[in-house]
């Protein structure tokens, strides 16, 4: 009753983004979108719902909501806008990313590895419904809640804020590097892995290893 399959892939995908977060990758992501945008709210909103959704489909839904909403919440007290419609919108768009690919869900990880069903054909089926859904989710929030994030950004247009620069976020240059490297190579083997024949929990064992041995050699370095 136990899908190794599974515990494998999410242990590995969890371990790989203990080490994004801890070189600061998610925030550095986050504020160099806020850069991009010049820090406006309206068109934040809609670069975090994409940005949710885009996450979700290669890591765990919740993992990308508690990186995005600590991020958001930090956004909102400079730019003094309400965060609860920004992370409701995250969410929403967290789940849709999750349900577009194989490796986006746990039950998607089980339907697939028990069915034999590779991340293309997710893509092209549950993908392109949960595609259709996501652009119907970012009209609503923004139909319902641009008017009241227009209104803060008015508001605190006055004031002189300093805003956070993304280099910033960045913990440690060498491991953001290699954790960025491996979160890529992690997104090209779950896309071509019908291809390669690996399997997910092929996939997640690499990952893991690979993520350890570089933490582990920042370990050395440190208590040398």
């Amino acid at each position: 009753g136990i899908n190794w399959s599974t515990i494998l892939f999410i242990a590995g995908m969890m371990i790989m983004v203990e080490g994004l977060g801890k070189a600061g990758f998610f925030r550095w992501l986050c504020l160099t979108l806020a850069k991009l945008v010049h820090y406006r709210t309206v068109p934040l909103l809609i670069c975090f719902m994409s940005l949710s959704a885009f996450l979700s489909m290669f890591i765990d839904s919740i993992t990308v909501v508690l990186f995005l909403a600590t991020v958001t919440l930090e956004l909102a007290q400079i730019l003094r806008f309400d965060p609860i419609p920004m992370i409701l919108s995250e969410v929403f768009c967290a789940n849709l990313g999750g349900a577009a690919t194989m490796c986006g869900d746990p039950p998607n990880i089980i339907i697939g590895t028990s069915l034999g069903y590779s991340f293309t054909d997710f893509l092209t089926n549950t993908g392109l419904i949960a595609g259709i859904s996501l652009v119907v989710v970012v009209l609503y929030f923004y139909l319902v809640f641009h008017k009241e994030l227009r209104a803060s950004e008015a508001a605190a247009a006055g004031s002189n804020q300093t805003y956070p620069d993304p280099s910033e976020a960045i913990t440690d240059k060498k491991g953001f590097i290699i954790s960025t490297v491996i979160f890529l190579c992690a997104v090209a083997l779950l896309v071509t892995h019908a291809q390669t024949g690996l399997t997910v929990s092929c996939i997640g064992v690499f990952i893991t290893i690979v993520t350890l041995i570089a933490a582990g050699r920042d370990a050395l370095k440190l208590i040398k």
